[in-house]
């Protein structure tokens, strides 16, 4: 990985990934979609006071180094380019982890079961009944923030915690209660997450379809409304009963992330993987072993085998995404 000097012309560098390399290799190698991003560009440099005038005021803007082209799709263009033809739009939507909800100023939060959780600031997924067994609450079921149960397939039906990531306007200046604009809904979305480790899940535990996956394991899920046939869906509309900030639990709380007007929400689980539900070669091979720890939502003082990775949320149409952490977790 390096930089390219961009003090001079315009410069254009390009690889094909490995799918490219065997896809020309086969024969049928074509381009039918790209996609440009800006993540290396720091707008700020723009300097509207440069002494020299208004030729210079993006100068530093446009010699900013860019990196190279990698091979690895997973790497790059966290936040694609896109072209919307009204002129007024002053907030872009974000994607938010729901996080529980907002809190009162006083500590409290609303009751959703999608917190993080505090030791890792993303999700555990515990991968066998003996690391369940290990959690503070394990004669009934792992309440605590963050931890999604993994085990069999029936505990990951039963988990009470999941994943939640609303989309929407994040500003104060556009009251919530105003209906996101048509033109800047979205209704699709891509998960994508390591298949050697885990599986996208729906709440109920049902299987979400996987559309693709590449030569480095990544397994892509292409999502909308209704994709699949289960009574929960991944994506669904901003929480009606959420939608303004009225009081949940009648602690005058929100259980949104989302301050201004809110659009869809995406919300799903992580079904772990049988090679480490069965085995320890993917924790000794890829991940690393805690000793004598204290984790949120465990007994204190006990061994684990983790793997940490990270599960990336896209939204089709605005290419924004953010990257959710996700800590497989097995007691050693």
């Amino acid at each position: 990985m390096a930089f390219l000097d961009n003090s001079g012309d315009i410069i254009l560098d390009a690889v094909l990934t490995d799918t490219g390399r065997f896809r020309m290799a086969r024969g049928d190698f074509r381009i039918s979609k790209f996609a440009l991003g800006d993540d290396e560009i720091d707008y700020s440099l723009f300097n509207k006071n440069h002494p020299s005038g208004s030729a210079y005021y993006d100068l530093e803007v446009l010699r900013t180094p860019l990196m190279e082209a990698l091979t690895n799709n997973t790497s790059t263009m966290k936040s694609k380019l896109l072209t919307i033809t009204r002129t007024n739009i002053l907030h872009l939507p974000v994607l938010k982890l729901l996080d529980g909800g907002n809190t009162d100023g006083e500590g409290r939060s609303a009751v959703i079961n999608s917190k993080l959780n505090a030791t890792t600031g993303g999700y555990i997924i515990t991968c066998n009944e003996a690391t369940e067994v290990s959690t503070v609450l394990a004669d009934t079921a792992p309440t605590q923030n963050g931890i999604i149960k993994g085990s069999t397939q029936t505990e990951v039906a039963n988990s009470l915690n999941f994943i939640a990531v609303e989309r929407g306007l994040d500003t104060t200046e556009i009251s919530p209660q105003v209906t996101m604009p048509a033109t800047l809904q979205e209704t699709q979305f891509i998960i994508e997450a390591d298949y050697r480790l885990g599986a996208i899940v729906d709440k109920s535990g049902t299987p979400v379809p996987v559309s693709f996956i590449d030569d480095d394991q990544i397994a892509s899920y292409y999502i909308s409304e209704g994709t699949t046939d289960s009574a929960v869906p991944v994506v669904i509309p901003a929480l009606d009963k959420l939608r303004t900030d009225e009081n949940v639990n009648s602690e005058g709380l929100s259980a949104h992330k989302i301050r201004g007007p809110r659009d869809r929400v995406v919300q799903f689980k992580i079904a772990p993987s049988i090679n480490l539900t069965t085995s320890d070669f993917l924790f000794d091979k890829l991940g690393s072993t805690l000793t004598g720890v204290d984790i949120d939502g465990f007994k204190a003082n006990q061994n684990f085998k983790i793997i940490d990775s990270i599960v990336r949320l896209t939204s089709a149409t605005t290419a924004y995404s953010i990257d959710i952490p996700v800590r497989y977790i097995k007691k050693a």
